[in-house]
């Protein structure tokens, strides 16, 4: 009971009859005992051996089944297709990267090669690729876990791999046959062998090493070589750099030797003409205009740049809002702690602004910006961790203004991207129906409102509430925080100012909001399950059935050409793998086939040779029904359909008569 300032607690114990004498505690005391008992009692329960390994383990278990769910239920893309099946035929000996009359091989050598490898090992096929991307997936897992665990501890460890397994979006990319999940892991592991103390001269050999196959892997990464080096020599000594230098450019160079000279086409298409014009004997030749030209509609960048805030959240907001801080070296605890994030920091800086400008500056791939982030998505959370365990004193008032900052912009610009969702959400929100001052019965949307007083359509409309919203919610959060920041729960146990505070609450709050609508892609379809694994597998086992070894085939059967990796011993024209992405308008046709692509006289040419034409249903138009109902082919029955959940994804098989 409280009289008068005091608190008297009447103590029973077993038996129930005897009672001992009021205890008296003073509030005051009362309160920071309390505070200092639950303190205790989290610690306590922290410290539970293995609760912190059991909790990985856990949400480690959760990543692997969404992964395999993942890996059956998303439909296959351009660049998987060209991975697994330019993969396959260099691996099996069909054709070599770079090879003339061969595929187009657009990226490093080691993208291609090391998917094919593994489908000469286990067999060709969707499944093989995707199962391979788990698997990659999880070690990557595994790599994280055990960076964060040393430079972080056991919890930090906990959190680096939620920040993957309660990601939908990063998910799916590491699920299916792309490049991002494989390069994301070994710059995972390169992170592994490499930061922090006490790393043996093997280590960051073999660190070294790995991020020369990294580049290898993906000419995007290429910063990562010479940014590590200097970090090594920097953080570990001048013999550990003298040996980064010799096991990094030794896998390097090595790589470039076996496909020398025509692995330069990769860097002369990035390499401006009037300062490299050594490489002018190496560059793609042939001429035409391309064909693919997005023209991206206004707006378009804004909402690209939201889209990867959104599916790489915690990552950004880590970079944005931690990285100024490795600028002064007196706020950490020691040398090692500064120099881990001042590398991290440059170079994260560095692939996300030549990613940035790749997608976003550029009109090529204005939608790829997320996909680009998930290339090194982990090394930002391995960030967020290495500043919080390695900042040592109170930061000051000026940096409360600029965590608050970006908190506001963030949220504004999270509730921008988000107007599919939380915009229609908000429109549809009912409100009571008023008419010249007075509240009439029933109610009305929101956008109703919005269409009757400000005339606005639906699209602008939502996104103007979503963006509101955002804003709102970041004013709310900010406030919210404030006043956590006063409390006598949070006060006395945490000195490093407010701004730090709020943003690391900021994190959270993002992280645990990854899997929801708000944050995460909707790209699965809700109303239908398709097993693209499955259905990809019975459209090439039909397709082994009715189309001989050996024959020739003109495919326009998709933008993945995944199922002709079950039919065995075709004859594909290699630059349809990329469908219109390699095609030219005019040009020199020979130049131009030299070097993976096609125009409209090879068209024409493959067209009037090939044994098979296979065609997408819905890609079959009035000049292809002129051209295959000329009497040179016979129908056969349709495949199954690639996606039941699709109108038109059949395949269509015209076999040429015979003379």
């Amino acid at each position: 009971m409280y009289v008068g300032g005091t608190i008297r607690l009447r103590v029973c114990w077993y038996p129930l009859d005897q009672a001992y004498e009021p205890v008296t505690i003073q509030a005051s005391n009362f309160r920071a005992r309390a505070i200092r008992l639950m303190t205790n009692l989290i610690k306590r329960v922290l410290s539970i051996p293995w609760l912190a390994e059991g909790a990985a383990l856990t949400l480690g278990a959760a990543y692997l089944f969404q992964a395999v769910r993942y890996a059956h239920l998303t439909g296959s893309v351009l660049d998987e297709g060209a991975y697994l099946f330019k993969g396959y035929l260099f691996a099996s000996g069909r054709y070599v990267p770079f090879q003339d009359y061969g595929p187009w091989t657009n990226h490093m050598p080691f993208s291609f090669l090391i998917p094919g490898a593994i489908q000469v090992l286990l067999g060709p096929g969707l499944r093989t690729g995707r199962y391979f991307a788990v698997a990659i997936g999880v070690l990557m897992l595994v790599g994280v876990w055990l960076v964060s665990r040393r430079v972080g501890g056991r919890w930090w460890a906990v959190f680096a791999v939620a920040a993957l397994a309660l990601n939908p979006a990063l998910l799916q990319y590491y699920s299916i046959g792309v490049s991002q999940g494989l390069t994301a892991c070994m710059l995972t592991w390169t992170m592994a062998l490499t930061l922090g103390k006490d790393r043996a001269m093997w280590q960051l050999g073999l660190g070294a090493a790995l991020a020369g196959l990294t580049v290898m892997t993906r000419e995007n990464m290429l910063p990562l070589l010479p940014l590590l080096v200097l970090y090594i020599f920097w953080q570990h000594g001048w013999r550990a750099g003298l040996l980064a230098v010799l096991a990094g450019g030794a896998t390097l160079a090595g790589g470039h030797a076996l496909f020398w000279p025509r692995i330069l086409r990769i860097w002369a298409g990035w390499l401006p003409r009037n300062l490299t014009p050594f490489l002018n004997a190496v560059r793609a030749r042939g001429g035409g205009a391309e064909v693919w030209d997005p023209n991206p509609p206004s707006g378009s960048r804004l909402l690209s740049l939201t889209t990867g805030l959104r599916l790489n959240f915690v990552a950004l907001v880590g970079l944005i809002g931690f990285s100024l801080l490795g600028l002064f070296r007196r706020l950490w605890k020691s040398a090692f702690n500064w120099r881990d994030v001042v590398f991290l920091s440059i170079l994260l800086w560095t692939l996300a602004l030549a990613h940035a400008w790749a997608s976003l500056g550029l009109d090529y791939c204005v939608y790829c910006f997320s996909g680009y982030l998930a290339f090194f998505y982990p090394l930002g959370v391995i960030l967020v961790i290495l500043v919080n365990r390695g900042l040592a004193s109170s930061l000051r008032r000026s940096y409360t203004w600029l965590a608050s900052g970006v908190i506001l912009l963030v949220s504004t610009l999270v509730g921008f991207g988000a107007f599919k969702t939380a915009g229609k959400a908000l429109l549809e929100l009912p409100l009571p129906r008023v008419k010249e001052g007075q509240v009439l019965g029933g109610s009305a949307p929101l956008w109703a409102l919005l269409q009757g007083v400000f005339g606005l359509e639906y699209d602008p409309a939502s996104r103007l509430v979503s963006t509101l919203a955002g804003a709102a919610f970041g004013v709310l959060f900010l406030l919210a925080m404030w006043g956590l920041s006063r409390s006598r729960l949070v006060r006395p146990s945490y000195q490093r100012g407010f701004g730090f505070l709020a943003l690391n609450a900021f994190i959270i709050c993002g992280l645990m909001l990854s899997p929801t609508a708000l944050m995460a892609s909707a790209e699965l379809n809700p109303d239908c399950r398709n097993d693209f694994i499955a259905s990809y597998e019975a459209v090439g086992r039909y397709l082994a059935e009715v189309i001989p070894a050996g024959a020739r085939i003109y495919w326009n059967g998709g933008l993945s050409v995944v199922p002709l990796l079950y039919v065995p011993g075709v004859e594909i024209y290699p630059p349809q793998i990329n469908d219109g992405y390699s095609y030219r308008v005019g040009g020199d046709a020979d130049q131009l086939f030299r070097s993976g692509r096609w125009n409209d006289e090879l068209r024409d040419r493959w067209m009037n040779e090939a044994d098979f034409i296979i065609l997408e249903e819905w890609r079959y138009h009035q000049g292809w029904k002129r051209f295959l109902e000329s009497g040179q082919f016979d129908e056969l029955a349709r495949s199954p359909a690639v996606d039941v959940c699709s109108k038109g994804t059949a395949l269509r098989i015209f076999r040429r008569k015979s003379n």
